[in-house]
């Protein structure tokens, strides 16, 4: 009984704890076009590493999307500035979804 009561507890906690993480988190679009917006090479940079977290994290060669040989960083971080400018109803959707979608999109698979 105790340790149904533990397994219960820690499992509240976790989401309870995830839960209220989710918002510091998460980078929205929005963030994420003000950031890769701005013209220093920290945010640069910044803007590169996510964008290539996000494509190493989703990337299996000839699922959902087949990206063409030379595809650069700053060519991923100008597509999804560029969405994200067209766009602004999907601003607060989570830039990490709006990276993949942005890409899916540019480069189905046949």
């Amino acid at each position: 009984m105790r340790t149904a009561f533990v397994i219960a507890a820690v499992a509240v906690f976790l989401v309870t704890s995830a839960n209220a993480r989710d918002a510091e988190m998460t980078m929205t679009g929005k963030e994420f076009l003000a950031a890769c917006s701005k013209p220093d090479p920290e945010w640069i940079g910044f803007c590169h590493g996510y964008v290539q977290a996000v494509y190493d994290g989703v990337f299996v060669p000839g699922e959902d999307f087949c990206p063409p040989n030379g595809l650069t960083r700053a060519k991923i971080v100008g597509m999804v500035v560029g969405e994200l400018q067209a766009m602004p109803s999907i601003q607060d959707r989570n830039a990490a979804f709006i990276v993949y979608v942005v890409l899916a999109d540019a480069f189905p698979c046949p």
